[in-house]
């Protein structure tokens, strides 16, 4: 038995404010998932005002998680004319988006959750769809108890020779949905390995990579009960590992 140290993980933050201050926040659910189910220890990537350190980032972890938000990406950022719907992160775009491009760059493993999927394909040059034409087949209730709203939602159906079928053990399978925009134009170098039954994009995977997948839904949501969702993370911190070792 090795006692090797476990990868390390930059988990995202975000900006928000909280009672008119502003607070950095991380949802539990990402810590908890990335630690039972990657077996990899989590650490929080805060943004800085004084600009972000990428190289720093770069060298410090084994692999990042781009967590979901509230908020949404500028419109600005993928070419999109008009303020767009809010809430809106500005400092979590400064980090993420150059962090993602510099991850790939150098083939780090990374997961992409909701906002992530989002975030990574915009990073790559394509755009959001900001509204869809039946919100309620993509997202829960608002006013749903929390058990509720990530109760499984629709189906992903894997596409045939996605090479994905592994990761997740299943071409496939029921998930959340808990988002309002979704992916338009692919960026480039991605590729949708997956679908909702009606065409929109859930599962993204940026090509000759490693390990980048970007999913749409919430896995980090007790993947005690879904194997898909248990299968996806174990992927991840192997992937993290394999990174670490030959560090």
């Amino acid at each position: 038995m090795t006692n090797a140290p476990k990868p390390v993980i930059g988990l995202i933050t975000d900006m928000r404010d909280l009672g008119g201050m502003p607070f950095q926040v991380l949802g539990d659910k990402y810590v908890q998932a990335v630690a039972e189910f990657a077996d990899a220890v989590p650490l929080a990537i805060l943004t800085s005002r004084t600009g972000n350190d990428i190289e720093t980032l770069l060298a410090t972890f084994d692999g990042f998680l781009f967590t979901g938000s509230p908020s949404n990406i500028r419109p600005h950022l993928y070419g999109e004319e008009g303020e767009g719907v809010g809430p809106f992160d500005d400092a979590r775009d400064a980090l993420s988006l150059p962090l993602i491009r510099a991850a790939l760059a150098r083939k780090m493993p990374c997961l992409f959750i909701c906002r992530g999927l989002q975030e990574l394909n915009v990073a790559h040059g394509g755009t959001l769809h900001t509204g869809l034409p039946d919100p309620g087949a993509h997202h829960s209730p608002e006013d749903a108890p929390y058990e509720a709203r990530y109760a499984p939602h629709h189906e992903v159906i894997l596409k045939p020779g996605s090479g994905l079928d592994e990761v997740f053990g299943a071409a496939r399978f029921e998930v959340n949905s808990l988002h309002y925009q979704a992916l338009d134009r692919i960026g480039e170098g991605l590729s949708v390995a997956g679908t909702a039954p009606d065409g929109i994009p859930e599962v993204v995977v940026a090509k000759d990579q490693p390990f980048a997948i970007g999913v749409q839904w919430h896995p980090e949501f007790r993947p005690a009960q879904s194997a898909p969702n248990r299968a996806l993370f174990a992927h991840f911190g192997q992937a993290a590992r394999a990174w670490r070792a030959q560090k």
